[in-house]
């Protein structure tokens, strides 16, 4: 790999351009409104990299989507960080943007420069507040789910037994979807982020997952109906990581794995380790097992956090540490998915933008990211 050095010169013309041009994006990865999603994403030509390609699945890179997640303020100042350069020259062929001013005249040449470079784009958010809005809590709080108590929230989700909070989701998916395009035609409506489920009397016996699934039947069929091609995730996350007991996903919906509690300091392979909630990797890959014997292994997909340095810096932009990244555990790691027949991975890279160039240098671990993935061959 060619490392490209900068010299004192160039630094401190990287402080001038960040200075006047960086974007500043506070908090975790949030959605800022649904309507600005914007309508109009380009197409993307079929590429052997295209993880929606009708290639022969044992041709070309062993993993068909090699994915960034990232926020707008990472890739809107290419003069630091050129994202879609590095993506090109590195193998990476997908990006999920958040935060991004998407009715925007520079939104559109990213769209371009995206589609020229043959990356497609897409968009994972938490949506369950969007597709049942908080405020029809008051005229008809039944929409929404159960405490423990036997109080009706607003806090965090739904009722998936209210056939009124379904036609509110189905609605809004539509609406939603029409405004919502990604290139790939994969969509994600993760439901809030960590909340609570409901605890009804209906509900009761329906773990996370199955809640989950019971909303998103709902979304994949109605995103259907503007979009045949439509795949919709399921995010194995928090408490959707253990898998639905009684309620079967739609054809067209995806595992999406996603294990934001285990320690990026030792591989999975070591299913002793343990993060900081007490699930050991052993536990992590008991559940994607688990998982796997619901969802098929050819359409899931690993959301990892190996360079989320929001993640890492505790959601503070304003006090970023460096990426602990190490390369034996990210090889290791995806030898490890690709044992289990998963062959689309994508990862956060949040606030590694001009800030973190500024602080700690240019990222080599997105080059090695890219070249691990795009080079990887099953053992």
């Amino acid at each position: 790999m060619v490392r490209r050095y900068f010299s004192s010169v160039l630094c401190t013309v990287l402080i001038m351009t960040l200075c006047a041009s960086c974007n500043k994006y506070d908090g975790k990865p949030a959605l800022g409104g649904w309507e600005n999603l914007g309508k109009d994403e380009p197409g993307t030509p079929d590429d052997p990299g295209n993880p929606d390609s009708p290639d022969d699945p044992e041709e070309g890179p062993y993993f068909k989507m090699r994915g960034l997640v990232l926020g707008w303020s990472e890739v809107s100042n290419p003069s630091v960080i050129d994202y879609v350069k590095i993506a090109k020259e590195n193998g990476i062929n997908t990006f999920s943007i958040y935060g991004a001013p998407r009715t925007t005249q520079v939104w559109a040449d990213f769209q371009k420069k995206c589609a020229d470079a043959g990356i497609d784009l897409e968009f994972e958010e938490h949506m369950m507040s969007f597709l049942l809005p908080r405020d029809l809590f008051d005229t008809h709080p039944e929409y929404f789910r159960m405490d423990e108590n036997g109080n009706r929230t607003k806090d965090a989700n739904g009722c998936p037994s209210s056939e009124g909070a379904l036609e509110q989701v189905r609605k809004n998916a539509r609406e939603i979807g029409l405004n919502y395009e990604p290139t790939n035609d994969k969509y994600y409506f993760w439901l809030d982020d960590g909340g609570d489920i409901c605890h009804c009397p209906k509900c009761k016996d329906l773990n996370a997952s199955d809640q989950a699934l019971i909303f998103e039947n709902e979304v994949i069929k109605s995103l259907k109906t503007i979009n045949p091609n439509a795949k919709l995730a399921h995010l194995c996350y928090f408490n959707t990581l253990y898998a639905p007991k009684v309620t079967e996903p739609h054809p067209d919906i995806f595992l999406e794995f996603a294990p934001f509690y285990r320690t990026w300091a030792e591989p999975l392979a070591n299913t002793w380790a343990k993060g900081n909630n007490g699930l050991s990797h052993a536990d992590y890959l008991k559940a994607l097992k688990e998982n796997l014997d619901v969802f098929p292994a050819e359409t899931a997909q690993v959301l990892e956090y190996w360079m989320d340095d929001s993640l890492f810096s505790g959601w503070d932009q304003n006090n970023l540490v460096e990426v602990p990244w190490k390369s034996e555990v990210f090889l290791s790691d995806i030898n490890t998915y690709a044992s289990y027949g998963i062959r689309y991975i994508t990862c956060y890279a949040a606030y590694v933008g001009p800030s973190y160039v500024l602080k700690f240098g240019y990222p080599y671990f997105l080059e090695e990211y890219g070249q691990g993935l795009l080079n990887y061959e099953k053992k």
